[in-house]
Parts: structure tokens; C-alpha cells; sequence
């Protein structure tokens, strides 16, 4: 009767730490290639979403749309410069002509010149004067028409220029706002890039950061039907094998990539008797 005791008692103590033992079996912790592959998963996350903000800040700080009416803008402006200059000059230049013509009437006029040959040529001299006149006249109209079409296209040009500016300020509200977005989550991946840091040697560290120096980017490669899909080289078996135990590196004879040979990216998979256990970093 004791014995019976005895032997259930030691059962009953002997079976957690059996099934403890059973379960650290089963649930085995995140290879050394693994805590690779994750943070070449954040890094490669990292990369991608530093180009998506590099890419926004140029769009905020640059708008194709609002160069161009801005260039179009300058153009009127310049245009419309150049007619009013052009006005300008043949206003003065008429003001001239009629003060000249003023002045040579009064000669004509004024009784001082007698001689009859000095008057007709006096004479002659202001008909030509205001001949000139006339034809300064007509390019002045024509001047004045020039200045007027040039003030109507700047404005449609300034009012185009205004339209586009306000469309160009909701457009970079919104730009901000996945600006601010993608740093967030930039923030959150570097924090996360931290802590999977902090599983992986330092050996093991400084050949994936050189890897991914020589490698653009891209130290760790995930195998794709037996082949290495950073470079597409097929690799031996017993590459692979190796690659699948996840526990030793294995590198690609080729792009020398560290091979990762798992089921599935951030995740670890055993085989169980009850069922498998999966266990996510």
C-alpha cells in the first residue's frame, strides 16, 4: 500500500516536470539565422519606407504643376514689361514731337521770321513734323492695343497661378500628413530594429552589416525551391540542409548571402505530438 503511495506520488511529481521538459521541446526559441532574417525584414521595411519619405519631402518642397504656372506667370510678366516699356517709349517720343512742332509754330507764327523762303521752308519742316506725328499716332494706338491683350493674359495667367497655389496647399496638407505617418512608423521600426538587435551576436552582427554594405542592402536571403533568392543560384543540399536547421549559417556559394531556410518570415515552426506549436518573435 505504501509502495502504490509512493509511486503515485512520484508520478504526480515526475509528470510536469516531464511535460515542461516535453514542452521546451516542442517550443523551441528563434534560431540565430532567424533573429537575421528579421532585422534584414525590418531593415529591407526601413529602406522602403525611407524612399517613400525622401519622395514626399521632394514632392512638398517641389510641385511640377506650380513651377510651370509660375513660369508661365513670369512670361506674361515679362511680355507685359515689354509692351508698356514699348508704350512708354512712343509716348515719349510723340511728347517730343508735338513740343518740337509746338516750338517751331510759334516761329512760324510769332513774326520773327520774315524772309518768305525761311517761312515756307519752316513751313515745310513742321508738315513733316506732324506727319511723323501721325504715324507715331497709329503705332501708339497699336502700342496701347498691345498693352491691354498683354494685361488680360497676365491676369488670366495670375488668376491661373493663385488656383494653382490653392490646390497645391491641400495637396501638400495631405502630403504631410503621410509624411508625419511614414515617420511614425519609421520611429516604430527602429524601435523594433533595436530590440531584434538584441538577440543576435555581435559576430554575427558585424557579417550581416558588412554583408549588407557589399550586398546593396541585402545580407540575408530566404531560399525559394532550393534556390537563393537574392542571386537565383541553386545551392547544394547540404546548403540547404543547414539553411533549414537554422541553427549555423550557411551562405550561398555564389552571392555569399546568409541563407534563410524557414517556413515562414518572423515565425518558427516544431513539430509537436499534439499538433505543431508555432511561436512568433
Amino acid at each position: 500500500m505504501f509502495y502504490k503511495h509512493s509511486v503515485s506520488l512520484l508520478s504526480a511529481i515526475c509528470y510536469p516536470l516531464f511535460a515542461i521538459r516535453r514542452l521546451r521541446l516542442i517550443i523551441t526559441p528563434v534560431s540565430r539565422v532567424s533573429d537575421l532574417y528579421r532585422l534584414q525584414q525590418i531593415d529591407t521595411e526601413i529602406a522602403l519606407r525611407g524612399s517613400q519619405l525622401a519622395a514626399i519631402n521632394d514632392q512638398i518642397a517641389n510641385s511640377p504643376a506650380v513651377l510651370q504656372a509660375q513660369a508661365e506667370h513670369k512670361a506674361t510678366q515679362d511680355s507685359l514689361a515689354a509692351a508698356r516699356k514699348q508704350a512708354k517709349t512712343l509716348d515719349d517720343e510723340n511728347k517730343s514731337l508735338t513740343t518740337k512742332i509746338k516750338v517751331e509754330e510759334e516761329r512760324l507764327y510769332g513774326g520773327r521770321v520774315t524772309n518768305p523762303r525761311e517761312l515756307k521752308d519752316l513751313q515745310a519742316e513742321i508738315d513733316a513734323l506732324k506727319h511723323k506725328r501721325e504715324s507715331l499716332d497709329e503705332k501708339q494706338l497699336t502700342a496701347m492695343d498691345g498693352v491691354e491683350g498683354a494685361e488680360k493674359i497676365e491676369s488670366a495667367a495670375r488668376a491661373n497661378l493663385a488656383k494653382v497655389e490653392t490646390a497645391r496647399a491641400g495637396e501638400v496638407s495631405d502630403l504631410i500628413i503621410k509624411r508625419d505617418a511614414i515617420q511614425s512608423l519609421i520611429s516604430n521600426l527602429q524601435e523594433n530594429r533595436s530590440s531584434a538587435v538584441t538577440n543576435i551576436s555581435s559576430d554575427d552582427l558585424t557579417l550581416y552589416e558588412s554583408l549588407r554594405k557589399r550586398k546593396r542592402g541585402v545580407a540575408v536571403a530566404a531560399l525559394a525551391n532550393s534556390s537563393c533568392k537574392g542571386c537565383g543560384e541553386s545551392q547544394s543540399s547540404s546548403r540547404i540542409q543547414i539553411a533549414k536547421q537554422e541553427v549555423e549559417i550557411a551562405r550561398c556559394a555564389n552571392c555569399e548571402r546568409i541563407l534563410y531556410g524557414g517556413q515562414d518570415a518572423g515565425y518558427t515552426t516544431t513539430e509537436g505530438g499534439d499538433g505543431d506549436m508555432v511561436t512568433r518573435w
